[in-house]
């Protein structure tokens, strides 16, 4: 774990399931975002797929998870940022911020596409940016909001 990005307080390194995973999940259920059905396993088996990197942050003194990013990428060029959460005590404190400049280094990309949510507009739009449409799609087997 290293605090070089964002909160000094903060120290972001590679997701390890045995460390994080209760952390990562705790956050996901406060900011109530079912992604992974709330299903621990299934966290777990996602947030370490083939092709994915995951980066957490971690309290400096603690050690508690106060955030984690979800990326995909070739390694290359292009990569997805799939999720990024923050402990809302955390927020505006720079870990968002740091969990994206730890996603660029890596993933090894130097690009990165994103849905963002209406709230979450404003801290991604002070980074260098394009802006335009995209959609979600969905298989047509399951239901989802």
């Amino acid at each position: 774990m290293r605090s070089e990005a964002g909160d000094p307080s903060a120290a972001y390194g590679a997701f390890d399931a045995g460390r994080h995973l209760s952390g990562v999940a705790g956050i996901l259920a406060s900011l109530e975002w079912d992604n992974f059905d709330y299903d621990p396993d299934l966290t777990r088996k996602a947030l370490t797929a083939p092709g994915v990197t995951t980066i957490v942050a971690a309290a400096g003194e603690t050690g508690v998870v106060v955030g984690f990013a979800q990326v995909f990428a070739d390694g290359v060029f292009q990569a997805h940022l799939g999720l990024l959460a923050v402990d809302e005590s955390w927020h505006r404190r720079g870990v968002g911020r740091g969990l994206v400049q730890e996603a660029f280094a890596r993933a090894g990309a130097r690009r990165m596409d994103l849905i963002a949510s209406d709230e979450s507009l404003e801290f991604y739009r002070s980074f260098r940016h394009r802006e335009q449409a995209g959609f979600r799609i969905y298989a047509e087997d399951k239901e989802e909001s």
